[in-house]
């Protein structure tokens, strides 16, 4: 059945974007057993995010240049091929030096997948539905934290951290069949414009909010596992819960943000979610107990979750795989550079990795509420 058939597709972007979040995602509630493996600190442990994200920021825009001259198809083929031997050689559990090698190979692949994927959504919804579209494929990394990373947990804790990419490589398998299948019998058409690494100014404004955004999110969430344990002192299994309910706290925001930007405006929505973003980590600065601590955290995964309308924004006008590309460029470049800065505040306190997210967000609301969207 045709990719292109509107009954089926959502399945396949849901699907598809689950692979690739489960992957960024799960090596966050990991860090304590790699730690244990490898015998080093949180702050050297924690490069496993960085070096993937910031080289996911540099790859993507290439990926995006070339994905809007080239079949959409075999663009994402290429790239699926190059994350896949990337988890492999994760899974390897070689040296801890060759584990940051293998994490930059797969975020090579995974910064060729996730735009192209993207572009063919904006290539075949209308704008004026596409947050929806846009949100039902990132409900894919949502479902990562709510399903995927407590199923990973519970396979690494049965059978080690490895067992975790293990997995990864067989879901990634499906994803790679399910693009040739499916995707290779729908051909789009390609652009009637040629490629550009420019992107018009409103665009560009984009890109910074996403950054901010995302900086301020990798801050918070790449050292909440830790923080919980060490701090909280909570258990394995009620971490992995709490992962679950996380996850689907952001799942509901998610599909929430897509179905309200298209019906009240994107950048509406993404300033109504930034607002709300920094209200519950003011909120968190002055948690006292638990009940509090998962009410706030939990509202903060679900207010947070707008990126549908940040991506629907950014794919109206334009080369849309080179614009989704920079796109996600900067969520990585975010998240890369709010895992770096979390690791340098982490040493004080985690009032201070909130602060450093405060701070952050507050630059990507000022960009969203600025006049370049005039």
């Amino acid at each position: 059945m045709p990719l292109r058939n509107p009954r089926i597709q959502p399945l396949w972007f849901f699907a598809q974007t689950f692979v690739i979040g489960l992957d960024l995602y799960i090596v966050s509630p990991l860090l304590p057993q790699i730690m244990r493996r490898y015998h080093i600190g949180a702050s050297h442990a924690s490069l496993l995010v960085t070096v993937f994200a910031l080289t996911y920021a540099i790859a993507s825009p290439f990926w995006g240049y070339y994905a809007d001259s080239h079949p959409r198809q075999w663009t994402a083929l290429w790239a699926l091929t190059i994350f896949i031997v990337g988890d492999v050689l994760t899974a390897l559990g070689p040296p801890y030096v060759l584990v940051l090698a293998s994490r930059v190979l797969a975020a090579v692949g995974a910064a060729g997948f996730t735009p192209t994927l993207y572009a063919y959504i904006a290539d075949h919804v209308p704008y004026r539905s596409r947050a929806k579209s846009m949100g039902v494929a990132s409900a894919g990394f949502s479902s990562a934290t709510f399903l995927g990373i407590p199923t990973g947990l519970i396979v690494a804790n049965a059978l080690g951290w490895t067992a975790a990419f293990w997995l990864i490589f067989v879901l990634a398998l499906c994803s790679l069949v399910i693009t040739r299948e499916l995707w290779i019998r729908s051909p789009i058409p390609q652009p009637t414009t040629p490629p550009s690494w420019t992107l018009p100014r409103p665009l560009w404004g984009n890109v910074l909010m996403t950054g901010l955004a995302f900086g301020s999110f990798g801050t918070v969430y790449t050292y909440l596992p830790l923080y919980l344990v060490q701090t909280w002192h909570i258990t394995r299994l009620s971490l992995t819960i709490f992962m679950m309910v996380f996850g689907l706290a952001g799942l509901i925001g998610t599909l929430s943000s897509g179905r309200l930007g298209d019906r009240f405006g994107n950048l509406l929505v993404i300033r109504w979610g930034m607002s709300a973003e920094i209200a519950t980590l003011v909120m968190l600065l002055f948690t006292s107990n638990v009940a509090t601590l998962w009410t706030a955290l939990l509202a903060y995964s679900f207010v947070s979750s707008y990126t549908p309308s940040l991506k629907a924004l950014i794919s109206h006008k334009g080369a849309k795989g080179l614009a989704l590309a920079w796109n996600n460029s900067a969520m990585y470049l975010g998240l890369s550079v709010g895992s770096a800065l979390g690791g340098w505040l982490w040493h004080w306190h985690m009032s201070a990795v909130y602060g450093g997210a405060i701070i952050l967000l507050a630059g990507g609301w000022l960009s969203a509420t600025s006049k370049v969207w005039a």
